[in-house]
């Protein structure tokens, strides 16, 4: 799932059309294929639908409109359940789902990032048992964090929290791949590793006097290697220990403030799963910063009274 910037005109307004119809009910995912077009999938619509990049038809977003409607109520009449009168909904309930949707929203930008996380978790400890514990934490920490930006401090029973977050959670799994994809993955990696290890080639010994030679040979040759190892050791644990103290005074400011080779020179002593962590806080952060901006200009047009047909009218002229 590519970021927000990278669509189309045409595809955000197809994006925003699902966030506002689906809401916080019903979890979907969205992906650009390789020609361009926006790939959808909506819990409960047996198929895919897609939708072109820059159509050329006036009418692409109502008929594309039409027909994610009209699977939903095909989807809806084979549950074949009674109708039921939907009680409305009250002014805590709205803010829930309004808590929900800005947790989905920042974990579906971020979801390309969360599942290579999740991939080399699972391929490090060759189990899946980390996988629910970690999605867990990680929506925990969602939500946690949409609370804190929250301006109105409104109490939020256990039984609340617990709504909030197992709609999220719904939200996360039906984005993220499935245990079975993760264990064929470990399948396939087990069997590659296995066919490797076959074809290692063997080496045959002619005779004992020759073995005894090659093995003093090895021995050597480990000897003389492991002195350089050794050294090599010894040097970089006072980079290690440069890069700890550094880490403890230095803030994310005085770290922009270095030069780029020693900024690189710092993150490269992190392993791929801390890298793959930092860019993930880094993007949650702009997202929050985002969301924050968006309402201070909001809250400022609240204030000022002013017109949306004259801001509007002023972007399309910029």
């Amino acid at each position: 799932m590519c970021k927000q910037s990278s669509y189309s005109k045409y595809q955000k307004r197809v994006i925003k059309f699902l966030n506002d119809l689906l809401g916080s009910e019903t979890p979907f995912s969205y992906e650009r294929t390789k020609t361009n077009h926006l790939k959808v999938l909506i819990e409960g619509v047996p198929k895919p639908i897609f939708t072109g990049s820059t159509p050329s038809d006036c009418k692409s977003i109502n008929n594309f409109m039409a027909e994610v409607k009209r699977e939903l109520r095909a989807s809806k009449q084979e549950l074949a359940e009674p109708m039921q009168k939907v009680k409305p909904r009250l002014p805590f309930q709205l803010s829930n789902d309004k808590l929900i949707q800005g947790c989905v929203k920042s974990l579906r930008t971020r979801i390309d990032t969360l599942k290579s996380k999740e991939e080399c978790l699972v391929l490090e400890t060759k189990s899946l048992e980390g996988i629910n514990s970690g999605r867990i934490d990680m929506v925990k920490h969602a939500v946690a964090l949409a609370l804190q930006t929250r301006k109105q401090g409104m109490y939020l029973k256990r039984k609340d929290m617990k709504e909030i977050e197992n709609s999220v959670m719904r939200h996360v799994n039906f984005m993220l791949p499935t245990a079975a994809y993760y264990a064929e993955l470990l399948d396939t990696k087990n069997k590659y590793q296995s066919k490797t290890s076959v074809l290692l080639p063997t080496e045959k010994v002619v005779s004992d006097t020759g073995t005894k030679e090659s093995c003093s040979n090895n021995v050597i040759n480990i000897d003389e290697k492991a002195q350089p190892a050794e050294v090599s050791l010894t040097k970089e644990k006072p980079v290690t220990a440069s890069l700890q103290t550094s880490s403890n005074k230095n803030s994310a400011n005085e770290l922009m403030t270095m030069s780029e080779n020693k900024r690189v020179d710092l993150l490269r002593n992190l392993s791929k799963a801390q890298a793959l962590s930092l860019i993930d806080d880094i993007n949650q952060a702009l997202a929050l910063n985002r969301e924050q901006d968006i309402e201070a200009v909001v809250s400022l047009i609240r204030d000022k009274d002013l017109p949306l047909e004259a801001i509007i009218s002023r972007l399309d002229a910029a």
